[in-house]
């Protein structure tokens, strides 16, 4: 069980400056009392068997019973199997190979929400005999979060493990998901609990590590990891048409559609002529289209990395290179700094004082020429990227980023001598020390919150990312 209980005193003003205590506040102290309470039983049973040390099997079976359910759906069972064989002892392999082994899986794991979502609950005000309706409506008939995890992987190493080789292939299907969903303010509530249909995650992660010089005042070793990731919506939570609206961030939608993922980005871009240039008004300014529309996915295509270990006698020197390839993020902050003037590429057209936008205007007769208007930068600026636009707001999330270095000396034996010292080294080290994005100001690793959801693909009032740089000393006596 989970006993959650946090009380929160204050008082407006004090009446000795300086002084702080309730007993001192100017009228009487405002109590908030916060109580979250959960409780889960759980029957939990395992087996495992072997077969001459060269095939293994492990069988798992957990029911649990929350009180965060509503009661007729409360009882959840969730199984696993796991198996794996040892191939390099029963069948006969090249020399080369020096140890191979093949992994099946199939598991199910269950999952409960947070309490008080299955009832009305009704709040306190500090106002005198008042109180405050929930913005969050309550659901009375979601089921337990299910996910279903099929999985098998390769294990070879070879040359007596100076080259190795990990694969592994999943299909993973979410069905209802509990979330909390965002509803029009006109309802009176804010946000609805309900079950997600069916989303389902199928991809491949290798992991390739070799030690390509091993010599003795000199070894070269290295890791590279590659992983490849598909989401997929198959259905929607019963009751939804076409779409379902996971979260807002700023004038981005979240969206799930039947075929595409749950990290889609859709809303307003620009008017496009059938030749795909943007389409001006007579004002000058791009024209607005009626409907949202598809922006990209938050997801990216791929994500790797690659460390590198360097030994030469009693240094050590490492790093480890990571990045993606694809993903897309709506920035609220790069349509802030472009409206106020704040960003480089706002310096176009300000000695002239007005920008001609590259684009077309439609004629009388359906037929289009180049747009000639002249605008002021202000005004331009201003609605090209408004916080609605969110195309032209949006940018690809792919990166290269130098993640970690590390520079270790060992003071040797022969220096140590009979000091009280076993062991002594210093380093320096860095962490997140370089970046390469076409993502503007700032860093793509990035994701926002609506309510307890999080959302991927939106940034909104982001820190700028930091960068370490220290030094260690390590003792050992």
């Amino acid at each position: 069980s989970t006993n959650y209980n946090r009380m929160d005193a204050s008082v407006i003003g004090l009446v000795i400056p300086g002084v702080y205590m309730l007993s001192n506040g100017v009228g009487t102290p405002e109590v908030v009392n916060i109580a979250r309470n959960k409780k889960v039983n759980s029957l939990y049973g395992t087996a495992s068997f072997a077969y001459k040390n060269k095939w293994f099997v492990d069988v798992t079976g957990r029911n649990d019973w929350s009180s965060t359910l509503p009661v007729q759906n409360n009882s959840f069972f969730y199984p696993s199997i796991n198996t794996s064989v040892i191939l390099s002892d029963i069948l006969r392999l090249p020399a080369a190979v020096s140890f191979a082994k093949l992994r099946l899986s199939a598991a199910q794991v269950g999952n409960d929400t947070d309490p008080y979502k299955t009832s009305k609950y009704y709040g306190t005000s500090p106002f005198p005999g008042s109180g405050s309706v929930p913005t969050l409506l309550h659901n009375v008939n979601f089921k337990p979060e299910i996910s279903t995890n099929y999985e098998a992987g390769l294990d070879i190493r070879l040359f007596k493990s100076r080259l190795n080789l990990d694969l592994t292939v999943y299909s993973n299907t979410t069905r209802n998901q509990i979330l909390e969903v965002p509803m029009d303010p006109t309802t009176g509530y804010a946000r609805a609990v309900l079950n997600a249909g069916a989303v389902r995650n199928q991809g491949i992660e290798v992991v390739l590590s070799g030690s390509i010089i091993k010599k003795k005042n000199f070894t070269w070793n290295t890791i590279l990891t590659w992983a490849k990731n598909q989401n997929r919506v198959m259905e929607l939570a019963e009751g939804m048409e076409g779409k379902q609206d996971i979260g807002y961030g700023g004038n981005a939608t979240i969206q799930a559609r039947v075929g595409g993922t749950t990290g889609d980005i859709y809303g307003f871009g620009f008017l496009r002529s059938p030749d795909g240039q943007i389409v001006y008004n007579t004002t000058g300014l791009p024209a607005r289209p009626q409907e949202i529309q598809y922006i990209g996915s938050a997801y990216a295509d791929w994500k790797g990395g690659l460390r590198n270990e360097f030994t030469y006698n009693n240094f050590r020197f490492s790093f480890l290179v990571d990045g993606q390839l694809g993903g897309m993020i709506y920035s609220q902050s790069h349509h802030k700094m472009m409206e106020q003037g704040k960003l480089k590429s706002t310096l176009a057209g300000r000695e002239e004082n007005f920008i001609i936008g590259a684009g077309v205007v439609q004629n009388p007769d359906k037929s289009y020429s180049p747009n000639t208007r002249k605008v002021l930068p202000v005004e331009y600026y201003g609605d090209y990227y408004r916080r609605a636009n969110v195309e032209s707001n949006s940018f690809d999330a792919s990166y290269l980023k130098l993640r970690e270095a590390r520079l270790e000396y060992n003071f040797p034996k022969s220096i140590l001598g009979k000091s009280f010292f076993k062991q002594l080294s210093v380093a320096l080290y860095g962490r997140d020390l370089l970046m390469i994005t076409s993502f503007p100001i700032f860093d793509p690793e990035t994701a926002a919150l609506n309510g307890s959801t999080i959302l991927p693909g939106v940034e909104m009032g982001q820190l700028p990312s930091s960068r370490t740089i220290g030094a260690n000393i390590t003792v050992k006596f």
